[in-house]
């Protein structure tokens, strides 16, 4: 049975499952775009989910040209960046196409064309009636939007990864290139600023930024480094590897008594950079459990050693590149031991996720063993599958791998 209206013959109820379908669709844009712009949440919207998923297929392959695959690499983000406002304005078009032909706008060809000319404001094909007008304006005000939203996004993103550059390029004289928390803590003593406070609060608001800014916006955690060899990743695990070394090497005071002065910046610099670690992995698919507090990750040395990335002997190595820093009696060393895991295994999943997630030059401790991360979900928002077997890549930096 046909409809025939305006001299077109529409099946019957095809025009209502057209408008229904359209206004689903112009409905998920109009989400989409709120939630990545407006009020932003810890995780991709399904549409720029696929987007994402989409251009790492295009463009992430391991080819035998390792220069040209890191720079396809490196366009990754900023192409589906790009594209995801240029798919809301196509998904607009098509979903009003089908408004349109729902409500009896002719054929399919001149109901997208009218859904065409409305979201660019161009005006080249106008609609009769006062129904079809009311609804080429509502279109035209959605496409003005997008386009407003479009013009605050880019500058917010640009000023964010601009600010996480800023922090790499501030942490790089102390803790080398690539980062390493080793180095970090020994420069720290030989330019007699490890007990400085105020570098520990800016490493810490820095932590705090990229929490804000990373789990906002988890396209940023794809975003690559001006300079390849400086990773953020690698500068923030530098930042948590050289508290929780601090911390190991001494018995910490937890009942407020305790006012050393040189554990105060590391803790605080852990207190903030597990959570934020953590939250950026969670945000951007990772498989990883949600932060602990740090008064539970300063146990007695009395429980299981947790398996963590890092061997006993790299720790003790490292123990003893600190000999002049942090001194642990040998009778001691297997308390240290345990303290350093229990801390390290708050972070240590997150970390090498993201390492594996950015591809990141590997940088000691953090980026020299990621993790094995597999592709973007395309239509699920289940996490991305993960294999979390350990494999160190020695660093430029000469550092021996684990043994």
């Amino acid at each position: 049975m046909l409809i025939a209206t305006s001299g077109t013959s529409h099946p019957l109820g095809a025009d209502i499952v057209a408008v229904l379908v359209g206004a689903v669709l112009v409905a998920s844009v109009l989400v989409s775009a709120l939630e990545t712009v407006v009020l932003p949440r810890n995780s991709f919207t399904r549409i720029s989910r696929v987007t994402f998923a989409v251009a790492n297929r295009v463009l992430v392959h391991d080819g035998r040209n390792r220069a040209r695959s890191a720079h396809r690499r490196g366009l990754y983000a900023p192409v589906a960046l790009v594209t995801l406002p240029l798919v809301w304005m196509i998904s607009v078009i098509v979903g009003f196409g089908f408004i349109f032909w729902g409500v009896d706008s002719g054929s399919w060809q001149h109901s997208f064309e009218i859904s065409g000319s409305s979201v660019t404001t161009l005006g080249f094909s106008a609609p009769t009636g006062s129904a079809r007008t009311w609804i080429t304006f509502v279109e035209a005000v959605i496409g003005l939007g997008l386009v407003a939203l479009l013009i605050s996004y880019l500058p917010t993103i640009y000023s964010a990864h601009h600010d996480r550059e800023k922090g790499i390029r501030t942490l790089r004289p102390f803790a080398g290139t690539p980062a390493s928390g080793v180095d970090l803590l020994v420069n720290l003593n030989r330019f007699h600023g490890l007990d400085n406070a105020d570098l520990w609060r800016t490493a810490s608001a820095w932590l705090l930024e990229l929490d804000q800014t990373h789990c906002s916006f988890p396209a940023l955690c794809y975003f690559p480094e001006s300079d390849d060899a400086q990773s953020w990743v690698a500068s923030v695990g530098s930042l948590l590897d050289a508290g929780a070394l601090l911390l190991s090497a001494a018995d910490i005071d937890l009942s407020g008594h305790d006012h050393s002065v040189l554990h105060q910046g590391p803790m605080v610099v852990l207190a903030n950079g597990v959570p934020t670690i953590i939250e950026i992995g969670r945000a951007a698919g990772l498989p990883v459990g949600p932060p602990v507090p740090l008064v539970q990750l300063i146990p007695d040395a009395a429980g299981d050693v947790p398996e963590i990335s890092i061997t006993r002997d790299e720790y003790l190595a490292a123990l003893d590149a600190l000999g002049g820093i942090v001194t642990v009696p040998e009778a001691q060393r297997q308390d240290a031991w345990v303290r350093f895991a229990v801390v390290r295994s708050a972070y240590d999943e997150a970390l090498r996720g993201l390492a594996g997630l950015t591809l990141a030059t590997p940088a000691r401790w953090t980026t020299d063993r990621p993790a094995t991360v597999a592709r973007p979900r395309l239509l699920t928002n289940r996490p991305i599958a993960v294999d979390w077997t350990v494999r160190v890549i020695p660093t430029s930096s000469g550092h021996p791998p684990a043994t």
